[in-house]
């Protein structure tokens, strides 16, 4: 349809933008032309349109003419960003051409402040969404409103010497690139994906464990590992080399489905072949902070290229959810399936809570009988090589003087912070460090009290229905650089604490503000159960989609 051929009847009027992270919405109102209105009024739908360049604009219908049209710039058609243009608003009356969306002319100031740019690629690349007015080529007394979008990039600084530059077009991250992208598609080519190989891996944990460990452990409790040739891959981005890049180039590229449980950054560098399947079963609930594409154009935003974009399924631990991880991932929500989060059979199970209880007590028999504080925050800094924590928040003193001889609080820090908690002698009869304790999960059994900040350790947690702390002294600093859904106080399940003082009184107060856990538990999980593993296995391994359809409303 070109915008030249639009309809002369009734008027469409822009009236209002707002912006929700990547979401842009646009409100619209349309007096349709005389005799169109009424129950016989034509359907109406609209596009953006660019020249011979059309895309369906779904809009929700507000009532008495108005429609609002809510676009996510970073998955605009299918899992690709808008692209560069000068976009009209193109309404449809019974699939005629109807008005083009026009702006009042009295209010071009505001067009500016709601224009947006979100920078990314450290700050390298741009993409821009403006907007403007242009004359109506049909009525002259109509200003049409324009929507511009802009991907620009800035080109690095040259280095004079000619050395380095051919080091860099030798051996430099783009080069990597391209002999590692070489590597898996003359595989996949030549090999291909073998029929009933699954892979599990991750580029950030040493080992197997959570979701993936609970899933590879249950097809062998299954008896499924005699019908499928199971493989892994599991590597910490500080050891990896080429020795071992080779190796997971050749598992992707020969894999027929490729499990993974966190961020996989090989896949900025390979397309994964259509015969694969790629599973992503998150380790961190998502709701609570932003990750991936909600935090595009923030501190650390992901490019648009991302390995988010390659996952066939991701999972997540209820229906309330499935937007939030397709706005994360850049991917669409019915790929997005609610099996809930396999670790929580473990969690839930009670002969296995059992002994890993009797298991912690075997090794702190001191610890029976008492009170147990949990301090359990995330790591600051962008990356596993960047992390930290700032032990200097904790006022140790104070912590000690508040627990009575019948507490003790365990320190288990994230597993990226190099640097441990030093104790003093003095507070070793309370104070105990457990980050290198094996079982994370078994430690929130034996916990009375949880303190914590914006770690996904929440989510097992609330199960048990006691209660937590949110110490958050940066909260805003967090929220300015990673970002929530929601406010954080909104979201938290237990009581926010932005100083250590606030800590100390809300445990010496016993005010944890715990009716919050209540709805935090609804919006989280559909189910409280032992079978997500079953479920990733079925409908998304064995592929029996009747089960996920069932459950998701798919068809």
């Amino acid at each position: 349809m070109n915008t030249e051929q639009q309809g002369r009847g009734g008027v469409l009027e822009v009236t209002g933008i707002a912006w929700e992270r990547i979401h842009m919405t646009i409100r619209l109102r349309l007096a349709p032309p005389a005799g169109a209105a009424g129950a016989g009024a034509p359907a109406v739908s609209f596009a953006f349109a660019d020249g011979e360049r059309v895309y369906d604009a779904p809009a929700t219908d507000e009532g008495s003419g108005s429609f609002a049209i809510r676009v996510n710039v970073t998955t605009f058609e299918g899992r690709e960003a808008i692209p560069n243009g000068t976009w009209r608003i193109q309404s449809r009356l019974g699939g005629a051409p109807g008005p083009v969306a026009s702006y009042d002319g009295g209010e071009l100031e505001y067009l500016d402040q709601a224009s947006r740019v979100f920078l990314y690629d450290g700050n390298r690349s741009a993409l821009t969404v403006s907007y403007s007015v242009d004359e109506n080529p049909d009525d002259a007394s109509r200003l049409d409103f324009l929507i511009h979008t802009n991907h620009l990039h800035r080109s690095p600084a040259k280095t004079r010497s000619v050395l380095r530059r051919t080091a860099a077009k030798v051996l430099g991250t783009h080069a990597r690139r391209r002999y590692t992208r070489t590597v898996y598609d003359v595989i996949a080519r030549v090999i291909g994906p073998k029929p009933g190989r699954i892979l599990f891996a991750s580029d950030q944990q040493p080992s197997m464990e959570g979701n993936l460990l609970r899933v590879h452990e249950r097809m062998i409790e299954r008896g499924l590992d005699t019908q499928f040739d199971i493989r892994s891959s599991f590597r910490l981005p500080g050891t990896t080399g080429w020795r071992t890049t080779a190796r997971i180039l050749y598992l992707l590229a020969t894999s027929e489905i490729i499990l993974l449980d966190d961020y996989f950054g090989l896949l900025n560098s390979v397309t994964i072949d259509r015969r694969s399947r790629v599973i992503q079963l998150w380790h961190a609930g998502s709701g609570f902070k932003s990750v991936g594409y909600s935090r595009f154009g923030s501190t650390d935003s992901p490019k648009l290229r991302q390995p988010h974009r390659q996952y066939t399924y991701a999972i997540s631990g209820s229906e309330h959810l499935r937007d939030v991880y397709a706005e994360a991932f850049g991917i669409e929500a019915d790929a997005v399936i609610p099996t809930g989060l396999p670790r929580i059979d473990w969690f839930l199970d009670e002969e296995r809570t059992a002994s890993s209880t009797e298991a912690f007590y075997a090794q702190y028999p001191q610890l029976r009988g008492k009170r147990i504080i949990l301090f359990a925050p995330t790591f600051r800094g962008s990356s596993y090589h960047t992390a930290f924590y700032d032990y200097d928040l904790i006022d140790l003193d104070a912590l000690y003087a508040a627990c009575p001889p019948d507490t003790v609080v365990l320190f288990r820090m994230h597993h990226f912070v190099k640097d441990l908690i030093a104790i003093p002698e003095q507070y070793r009869d309370r104070f105990f460090d457990v980050t290198r304790y094996p079982d994370g999960l078994g430690l929130l059994h034996v916990t009375d009290l949880l303190i914590t900040d914006y770690s996904s350790i929440i989510y097992e947690f609330a199960l048990l229905d006691r209660p937590m702390l949110f110490f958050a002294p940066d909260k805003a600093l967090y929220a300015a650089t990673r970002g929530f859904h929601r406010p954080y106080e909104e979201t938290a399940p237990g009581r926010v604490c932005e100083t250590f003082d606030e800590v100390i009184r809300a445990i010496r107060d016993g005010d944890f503000e715990q009716e919050k856990l209540a709805r935090f538990r609804a919006e989280n999980f559909d189910r409280i159960d032992t079978d997500a593993a079953d479920r990733v296995i079925d409908w998304l391994i064995l592929d029996e989609r009747h089960g996920a359809a069932t459950e998701t409303g798919e068809r």
